[in-house]
């Protein structure tokens, strides 16, 4: 197997240094604009591994240069920004590479991705869109549970942090400038009866969830994500499913800073002229925050992330929490990351080792959960990130007469 992981950042490495674990590697190709920190890692992982390992420069959002770098590959993990997802999909196509990302600019943005099925599978081709932890693991979990019940009432997506960083000023544990869009959009969820439909403004919703421990109950909002544009009609609808959403747990201070930045439009991608400099002021926000590689060792606490699936078995109501927990602390300690962009990585790279094993064969483009469930969630586990089901049960109250059931 042959691959390549466009953008080096914290997910990136994660993602090169789970794939140099596999025998199956014959050659790995490390991508991205600036190459410095990906020649130590070269250096790192070279000795971990027999394959081959090389370093391009590439700009992600030139479809030239990434068809240059996808010669003689057959996979491409993309780890960088989701605004490039469809130019390194289009050099896929072209080099008939085999592609997995790990998020989607937008709700509309994973639509039209997965619109390219059929031009996915002329060029003979698979793409999994979404495959990171969430989206991604969660879509699985989704899966697993669904297919579980006999009817499903609801799927719920939650991601809780309990954790504290060393760290005083504002900051994200993935991608910067994904968390701020994501939050400050209008959050989405899904009906049987309307499909996809939005809340008026963010942090819609709020509620309180409770996580396994030792995390516990935390408030949870809406927050704009990926699960719910999908799950509800390619795995819920089939089984009576009525609704689908996602929430994210978020301290106070997170959300009143995302509140500002907004207020004051700093979350804009608009350019504007400063002092005879054009800049995007979310790019001046971004470029303020760490990355969240190097927030690792910083985190201390657990980060959960599962979907709740409830529906019947039997006659009986059913309530199944598929999830996985990690401790930024214990991850650190292994593998030198910290747990959510572990996390992340660790699901992409169960993707491939089943494209090694000859388990996925399919061709076109797909969301995380049309994979079968047990062999990934099988490698999941085997690469060191552990998941485990919750489950409630009840008895369903069945109307014993004719008056109860006009009641």
């Amino acid at each position: 197997m042959r691959a390549i992981v466009i953008g080096v950042g914290g997910v990136g490495q994660v993602v090169a240094s789970e794939l140099v674990k596999g025998n199956y590697l014959k050659k790995l190709v490390l991508a991205d604009i600036f190459t410095d920190h990906a020649n130590e890692l070269a250096k790192e992982y070279q000795k971990k591994t027999n394959a081959e390992i090389i370093i391009k420069q590439v700009n992600a959002s030139s479809l030239k240069e990434v068809e240059s770098a996808l010669q003689g590959v057959d996979v491409v993990i993309h780890s960088g920004l989701p605004d490039n997802n469809f130019t390194v999909m289009e050099a896929c196509i072209n080099t008939r590479t085999n592609y997995i990302d790990m998020a989607a600019a937008s709700p509309e943005g994973l639509k039209e991705q997965l619109s390219w099925n059929d031009r996915f599978r002329q060029a003979g081709i698979l793409g999994i869109m979404g495959l990171g932890c969430d989206p991604g693991f969660a879509n699985i979990a989704a899966r697993y549970g669904v297919d579980e019940l006999d009817t499903v009432e609801s799927i719920s997506i939650r991601d809780g942090d309990n954790s504290k960083v060393d760290y005083d000023g504002f900051c994200a544990y993935f991608s910067p400038q994904t968390a701020i869009e994501e939050c400050l959009a209008k959050p989405n969820y899904w009906t049987h009866k309307k499909g996809i439909q939005y809340y008026s403004t963010p942090f819609a919703n709020k509620d309180e969830f409770e996580f396994p421990e030792p995390i516990g109950w935390m408030d949870c909002y809406n927050v704009e994500h990926e699960e719910p544009v999908t799950i509800g009609d390619t795995i819920g609808r089939q089984k009576g499913c009525k609704y689908v959403d996602f929430k994210y747990a978020l301290h106070p201070d997170f959300v009143n800073t995302l509140q500002v930045l907004s207020y004051l439009g700093l979350d804009s991608r608009e350019e504007i002229n400063v002092k005879g400099s054009t800049v995007a002021p979310i790019d001046v926000v971004v470029k303020t925050m760490p990355k969240p590689a190097d927030l690792a060792g910083k985190i201390h606490g657990y980060s959960a992330i599962g979907a709740l699936v409830t529906g019947t078995k039997d006659g009986k109501k059913k309530e199944l929490f598929i999830y996985t927990m990690a401790n930024h602390d214990e991850v650190y300690q292994h593998s030198g990351f910290q747990a959510t962009v572990w996390q992340t990585g660790v699901p992409p790279v169960a993707a491939v080792d089943m494209m090694a094993a000859g388990l996925l064969r399919e061709t076109g483009c797909i969301p995380p959960e049309l994979i079968e469930p047990a062999p990934i969630l099988e490698r999941i586990k085997a690469r060191g990130m552990d998941w485990d089901i919750i489950e409630k049960t009840a008895p369903i109250y069945k109307a014993k007469n004719e008056e109860l059931t006009n009641a």
